[in-house]
């Protein structure tokens, strides 16, 4: 089997020739790895987007991992001032200070405040348009979108996501704090900024399958945050209405829900998607009691604990990969990965162990 074969074999529940490993590489990593500058390297990437996907996909190839995330490319920041300590975004007009570059994590703009976006129903309908997957196709992001992934996919296996749609993307358009409020004081709104992202990202899915993405990973940060009720009602029927649209297409469909996603396995299957991820041991999430109560209704992917993967000794990834192996892969549909994104500090040989011993795994 090729990767990409290995990869839908597994994140279709089956069992392909040997367990298939997606690291979770973010550039900041890749770009450590590839021994690039590091500081420029990342100021770089945010006037050129573009390179944030050729180093993903440079240093998956470079481990001989089986696939790889690749983003739509972001706007281009490109009014900034290094102070020598810090870099900041700068305001155009006003020429303040508005985000604060990320080197430590993972190597965005932090906005040094979060002020809402999206006040009333009417910035809804106003600032948040539908565009049909046909007009974003003639897009220059979707044009450079299409050519990363045929050049990525000729032997890598492809995941990019949608967009938000869920309670986390109130997050990003009403800040963080708000919408937590808002889901006990203005119900009915957030639903109603959840049902237009989920649209926005039924479209922008359209268009990328026409790019031949071969997986698309649906994300909520805040579900361990949330817990089962809510998560039920701002986030559930929005992943349903977005596998409802999509699977039709043949593309795979996998949940990411960060830390403590153990109370929620059984909404997360419900969602009707293949998989679930990152399963993250870092918010309690133990792989095996995954495998017993929802590995008969999806795969599985992740687990490896991401602080020995940055802070630990080799035999301590070793062991730790070893245990995710044994819980996860009997059976087939497991993947192995990251509890989360791989940390910009992993050494090499930690990440080929991981794709050593996945592919020595013989079920």
């Amino acid at each position: 089997m090729d990767s990409r074969e290995r990869c839908r074999v597994a994140m279709s529940g089956g069992r392909p020739d040997c367990v298939p490993v997606i690291p979770q590489i973010c550039h900041p990593h890749a770009i450590r790895v590839l021994g690039l500058d590091f500081r420029k390297t990342i100021i770089d990437a945010l006037g050129d987007p573009s390179l944030v996907n050729r180093l993903q996909v440079e240093c998956a190839r470079k481990y001989g991992a089986d696939g790889v995330r690749v983003w739509m490319h972001a706007d281009p920041v490109t009014d900034l001032q290094d102070d020598g300590q810090n870099v900041w975004q700068i305001d155009s007009k006003t020429r303040e200070r508005i985000g604060r570059v990320d080197f430590q994590g993972g190597g965005w703009v932090i906005p040094i405040e979060e002020k809402p976006g999206i006040k009333t129903e009417e910035d809804i309908e106003r600032l948040l348009p539908v565009t049909a997957a046909g007009e974003l196709l003639k897009t220059e992001k979707f044009r450079a979108m299409k050519k990363i992934v045929s050049e990525a996919k000729k032997d890598l296996f492809i995941i990019t996501s949608p967009g938000a749609m869920s309670f986390e993307y109130a997050t990003f358009v009403r800040g963080k704090q708000q919408a937590l409020l808002d889901i006990a004081d203005r119900p009915d709104f957030v639903k109603k900024i959840l049902s237009r992202a989920t649209e926005i990202s039924i479209e922008n899915a359209f268009a990328m399958v026409e790019s031949g993405i071969d997986a698309f990973m649906l994300g909520e940060t805040f579900g361990g945050v949330i817990g089962p009720k809510q998560f039920k009602e701002f986030c559930l029927p929005y992943f349903k209405k977005f596998v409802e649209a999509i699977k039709p297409t043949g593309v795979l469909i996998y949940l990411h829900v960060c830390g403590n996603s153990t109370q929620l396995f059984e909404l997360m299957a419900d969602s009707g998607v293949d998989c679930i991820e990152p399963l993250d041991p870092l918010g309690g999430v133990i792989v095996s009691d995954a495998k017993k109560r929802v590995g008969n209704r999806v795969a599985l992917m992740g687990g490896v604990n991401t602080v020995k993967l940055a802070h630990g000794s080799l035999n301590d990834v070793v062991e730790d990969i070893r245990r995710c192996l044994s819980e996860g892969a009997p059976g087939g549909g497991y993947l192995l990965a990251c509890g989360d994104m791989l940390p910009t500090e992993t050494s090499p040989e930690k990440v080929h162990a991981m794709v050593r011993m996945a592919h020595d795994w013989v079920y």
